[in-house]
């Protein structure tokens, strides 16, 4: 058993040849007109993403001050809103450097 599977090992190429080796992305394959409908449509994305997670963020904000006033103090739903509050922050960070993080992946990688 052991000698059929080293004799399947040697007859393995030692190395592959990556197939992508020096293709760049090019993403004018449309057109200006398309290149520049794509950037918008991903801009008004990337925009509505900051809106909702703002929005979000005072949900978690509002939830924790309504759990922590004088009259009726819950820590269980003040856990919960800084929960929202901390995840809707962290969305927002990243979605504001979001082309950061994408420039220093591609710098990184490429």
């Amino acid at each position: 058993m052991n000698d059929l599977i080293l004799s399947a090992v040697s007859r393995l190429p030692l190395a592959v040849d990556n197939p992508l080796d020096g293709l760049i992305p090019d993403f004018s394959f449309g057109g200006a007109e398309f290149t520049q409908l794509w950037q918008k449509v991903i801009t008004a994305i990337w925009a509505i993403a900051i809106l909702i997670s703002i929005v979000y963020l005072a949900f978690g904000l509002v939830a924790m001050a309504g759990a922590s006033g004088d009259t009726n103090p819950n820590p269980q739903q003040h856990a919960q809103g800084r929960k929202k509050a901390v995840w809707a922050a962290v969305s927002l960070a990243g979605l504001a450097g979001l082309a950061l993080i994408v420039g220093a992946i591609l710098s990184f990688v490429g």
